[in-house]
């Protein structure tokens, strides 16, 4: 099961990819990349002016100091970061 966020994270790169990200003011370590994929982006096909721009998602294992470890999906769109989801 997951749970959806949307908030805002600060994202530490190296090589294109997150190390590390902070959100809520804690930092969380990435531990592993479980997977990256990039959604395109597509125009308005409902007529409602709403375009879906491209962005990249990234699922992460990752903790916040702890021996405990989770699951979070963190999303690149139009030059900002996001948590996207946690997983339980």
């Amino acid at each position: 099961m997951s749970k959806r966020y949307l908030e805002p994270v600060e994202v530490e790169q190296e090589d294109g990819r997150p190390r590390a990200f902070r959100w809520r003011e804690a930092t969380y370590a990435v531990l592993a990349v479980l997977g990256h994929w990039r959604e395109d982006a597509r125009p308005d096909v409902r007529g409602d002016g709403l375009a879906v721009p491209q962005r990249d998602l990234w699922r992460v294992e990752a903790r916040r100091g702890g021996p405990a470890r989770g699951v979070y999906e963190l999303v690149h769109e139009a030059g900002a970061w996001r948590l996207g989801r946690i997983w339980d």
